[in-house]
Protein backbone atom coordinates (compact mmCIF):
# COMPACT_ATOMS: atom_id res chain seq x y z
CA UNK A 1 0.00 0.00 0.00
CA UNK A 2 1.22 3.50 -0.80
CA UNK A 3 1.91 5.55 2.34
CA UNK A 4 1.96 9.29 1.61
CA UNK A 5 3.59 10.03 4.97
CA UNK A 6 6.77 8.17 3.99
CA UNK A 7 9.30 8.44 1.20
CA UNK A 8 9.59 5.33 -0.97
CA UNK A 9 12.94 3.91 0.13
CA UNK A 10 13.83 0.58 -1.40
CA UNK A 11 17.00 -0.95 -0.04
CA UNK A 12 18.26 -4.47 0.54
CA UNK A 13 20.32 -4.63 3.74
CA UNK A 14 22.58 -7.67 4.10
CA UNK A 15 24.75 -7.39 7.21
CA UNK A 16 26.70 -4.13 6.90
CA UNK A 17 26.04 -3.83 3.17
CA UNK A 18 23.18 -1.76 1.73
CA UNK A 19 22.06 -2.30 -1.87
CA UNK A 20 19.67 0.22 -3.44
CA UNK A 21 16.77 -1.45 -5.24
CA UNK A 22 14.78 -0.21 -8.21
CA UNK A 23 11.18 -1.39 -7.74
CA UNK A 24 9.87 0.21 -10.94
CA UNK A 25 6.67 -1.30 -12.36
CA UNK A 26 8.44 -2.76 -15.42
CA UNK A 27 11.00 -4.54 -13.24
CA UNK A 28 8.22 -6.08 -11.15
CA UNK A 29 6.48 -7.25 -14.34
CA UNK A 30 9.80 -8.71 -15.54
CA UNK A 31 10.15 -10.62 -12.25
CA UNK A 32 6.57 -11.90 -12.48
CA UNK A 33 7.32 -13.10 -16.01
CA UNK A 34 10.50 -14.77 -14.73
CA UNK A 35 8.64 -16.57 -11.92
CA UNK A 36 6.08 -17.90 -14.41
CA UNK A 37 8.72 -19.02 -16.93
CA UNK A 38 8.80 -22.84 -16.96
CA UNK A 39 12.07 -22.91 -18.92
CA UNK A 40 14.14 -21.36 -16.11
CA UNK A 41 15.40 -23.61 -13.30
CA UNK A 42 13.52 -22.87 -10.06
CA UNK A 43 16.84 -22.77 -8.19
CA UNK A 44 18.00 -19.69 -10.11
CA UNK A 45 14.76 -17.70 -10.10
CA UNK A 46 15.30 -15.99 -6.70
CA UNK A 47 18.87 -15.01 -7.69
CA UNK A 48 17.69 -13.58 -11.01
CA UNK A 49 14.79 -11.73 -9.36
CA UNK A 50 17.09 -10.12 -6.77
CA UNK A 51 19.50 -9.18 -9.55
CA UNK A 52 16.71 -7.49 -11.54
CA UNK A 53 15.95 -5.26 -8.54
CA UNK A 54 19.53 -4.59 -7.33
CA UNK A 55 21.71 -5.04 -10.39
CA UNK A 56 23.94 -7.30 -8.27
CA UNK A 57 24.68 -11.00 -8.89
CA UNK A 58 24.41 -12.84 -5.55
CA UNK A 59 24.89 -16.40 -6.87
CA UNK A 60 28.28 -16.75 -5.12
CA UNK A 61 27.33 -14.85 -1.95
CA UNK A 62 24.02 -16.52 -1.04
CA UNK A 63 22.87 -20.10 -0.67
CA UNK A 64 19.68 -21.06 -2.57
CA UNK A 65 17.76 -21.02 0.75
CA UNK A 66 19.06 -17.54 1.60
CA UNK A 67 18.22 -16.22 -1.88
CA UNK A 68 14.69 -17.63 -1.65
CA UNK A 69 14.16 -16.11 1.82
CA UNK A 70 15.47 -12.72 0.68
CA UNK A 71 13.28 -12.71 -2.43
CA UNK A 72 10.21 -13.55 -0.31
CA UNK A 73 11.10 -10.68 2.02
CA UNK A 74 11.51 -8.26 -0.92
CA UNK A 75 8.16 -9.40 -2.31
CA UNK A 76 6.30 -8.97 0.99
CA UNK A 77 7.83 -5.60 1.89
CA UNK A 78 8.13 -3.88 -1.47
CA UNK A 79 5.90 -5.54 -4.06
CA UNK A 80 2.82 -7.29 -2.69
CA UNK A 81 -0.23 -5.08 -3.00
CA UNK A 82 -2.74 -5.87 -0.27
CA UNK A 83 -6.21 -6.25 -1.81
CA UNK A 84 -8.67 -3.57 -0.79
CA UNK A 85 -10.84 -6.04 1.15
CA UNK A 86 -7.88 -6.92 3.42
CA UNK A 87 -7.33 -3.33 4.50
CA UNK A 88 -9.41 -0.82 6.38
CA UNK A 89 -11.66 1.13 3.98
CA UNK A 90 -10.34 4.42 2.64
CA UNK A 91 -12.63 7.24 3.79
CA UNK A 92 -13.52 10.52 2.14
CA UNK A 93 -13.60 13.83 4.03
CA UNK A 94 -17.14 13.07 5.24
CA UNK A 95 -16.07 9.70 6.61
CA UNK A 96 -17.78 7.64 3.91
CA UNK A 97 -15.95 4.62 2.42
CA UNK A 98 -14.48 5.30 -1.04
CA UNK A 99 -14.94 2.45 -3.51
CA UNK A 100 -11.93 1.70 -5.67
CA UNK A 101 -12.66 2.05 -9.38
CA UNK A 102 -10.30 -0.62 -10.71
CA UNK A 103 -9.12 -2.89 -7.91
CA UNK A 104 -12.69 -3.48 -6.69
CA UNK A 105 -13.28 -4.90 -10.15
CA UNK A 106 -10.09 -6.94 -10.36
CA UNK A 107 -12.26 -10.04 -9.94
CA UNK A 108 -15.82 -10.76 -10.96
CA UNK A 109 -18.37 -11.97 -8.43
CA UNK A 110 -17.50 -15.58 -9.22
CA UNK A 111 -13.79 -15.02 -8.50
CA UNK A 112 -12.71 -14.82 -12.16
CA UNK A 113 -9.88 -12.32 -12.74
CA UNK A 114 -10.99 -9.45 -14.93
CA UNK A 115 -7.68 -8.07 -16.13
CA UNK A 116 -4.12 -9.01 -16.95
CA UNK A 117 -1.18 -6.63 -16.74
CA UNK A 118 0.33 -8.55 -19.65
CA UNK A 119 -2.60 -8.94 -22.05
CA UNK A 120 -4.19 -5.59 -21.23
CA UNK A 121 -0.92 -3.67 -21.62
CA UNK A 122 -2.19 -1.59 -24.58
CA UNK A 123 -5.39 -0.59 -22.75
CA UNK A 124 -3.39 0.33 -19.63
CA UNK A 125 -0.82 2.26 -21.67
CA UNK A 126 -3.44 4.31 -23.53
CA UNK A 127 -5.43 4.91 -20.34
CA UNK A 128 -2.38 6.27 -18.48
CA UNK A 129 -1.69 8.59 -21.42
CA UNK A 130 -5.32 9.75 -21.51
CA UNK A 131 -5.80 10.23 -17.77
CA UNK A 132 -2.37 11.32 -16.57
CA UNK A 133 -0.29 12.15 -19.63
CA UNK A 134 2.15 9.41 -18.54
CA UNK A 135 3.92 7.43 -21.25
CA UNK A 136 4.55 4.09 -19.54
CA UNK A 137 7.32 3.24 -22.00
CA UNK A 138 9.18 6.44 -21.08
CA UNK A 139 8.38 5.86 -17.37
CA UNK A 140 10.13 2.47 -17.29
CA UNK A 141 12.74 2.22 -14.52
CA UNK A 142 11.39 5.38 -12.86
CA UNK A 143 7.68 4.90 -12.05
CA UNK A 144 7.56 2.96 -8.78
CA UNK A 145 5.42 -0.17 -8.61
CA UNK A 146 3.31 1.23 -5.74
CA UNK A 147 2.71 4.50 -7.61
CA UNK A 148 1.81 2.54 -10.74
CA UNK A 149 -0.78 0.53 -8.79
CA UNK A 150 -2.27 3.63 -7.16
CA UNK A 151 -2.65 5.29 -10.57
CA UNK A 152 -4.04 2.11 -12.14
CA UNK A 153 -6.58 1.86 -9.33
CA UNK A 154 -7.65 5.47 -9.83
CA UNK A 155 -8.16 5.45 -13.59
CA UNK A 156 -11.33 7.36 -14.52
CA UNK A 157 -14.34 5.49 -15.92
CA UNK A 158 -13.96 7.12 -19.36
CA UNK A 159 -10.59 5.43 -20.02
CA UNK A 160 -10.32 2.40 -22.30
CA UNK A 161 -9.08 0.12 -19.52
CA UNK A 162 -12.01 1.02 -17.25
CA UNK A 163 -14.42 0.45 -20.15
CA UNK A 164 -12.93 -3.00 -20.81
CA UNK A 165 -13.33 -3.91 -17.12
CA UNK A 166 -16.93 -2.74 -17.23
CA UNK A 167 -17.61 -5.02 -20.20
CA UNK A 168 -15.85 -8.02 -18.63
CA UNK A 169 -17.69 -7.63 -15.32
CA UNK A 170 -21.11 -7.12 -16.97
CA UNK A 171 -23.97 -9.32 -15.80
CA UNK A 172 -27.39 -8.93 -17.46
CA UNK A 173 -29.67 -6.72 -15.38
CA UNK A 174 -33.42 -6.53 -15.24
CA UNK A 175 -34.48 -3.85 -17.68
CA UNK A 176 -31.57 -4.32 -20.10
CA UNK A 177 -32.84 -4.52 -23.64
CA UNK A 178 -32.14 -7.61 -25.74
CA UNK A 179 -30.11 -5.45 -28.11
CA UNK A 180 -27.94 -4.16 -25.22
CA UNK A 181 -27.42 -7.70 -23.86
CA UNK A 182 -26.38 -8.96 -27.29
CA UNK A 183 -24.00 -6.01 -27.72
CA UNK A 184 -22.40 -6.67 -24.34
CA UNK A 185 -22.11 -10.39 -25.10
CA UNK A 186 -20.29 -9.55 -28.33
CA UNK A 187 -17.97 -7.13 -26.52
CA UNK A 188 -17.27 -9.66 -23.75
CA UNK A 189 -16.15 -12.11 -26.43
CA UNK A 190 -14.03 -9.44 -28.14
CA UNK A 191 -12.31 -8.42 -24.87
CA UNK A 192 -12.04 -11.92 -23.38
CA UNK A 193 -8.72 -12.86 -21.80
CA UNK A 194 -6.89 -16.07 -22.74
CA UNK A 195 -8.12 -19.09 -20.75
CA UNK A 196 -4.96 -19.70 -18.71
CA UNK A 197 -3.17 -16.36 -18.50
CA UNK A 198 -0.40 -16.00 -15.94
CA UNK A 199 -0.49 -12.30 -14.96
Amino acid sequence: MLDLSRKLTDELVLGDDVYPMNIAFNKVLKVVELINDGDIDELYKPYLAIQIFTGVDFTQALSPEQATAIFKLIFEEHIRIIPAKETAPVLDLAGNPIKSKIRSKSQSGDGERLFSLKYDAEYIYSSFMQAYGIDLIDAQNSLHWKKFNALLNGLPSDTKFAEVLKVRSYKPQKGDSQKYKEGMKRLKKEYALPKDFDY
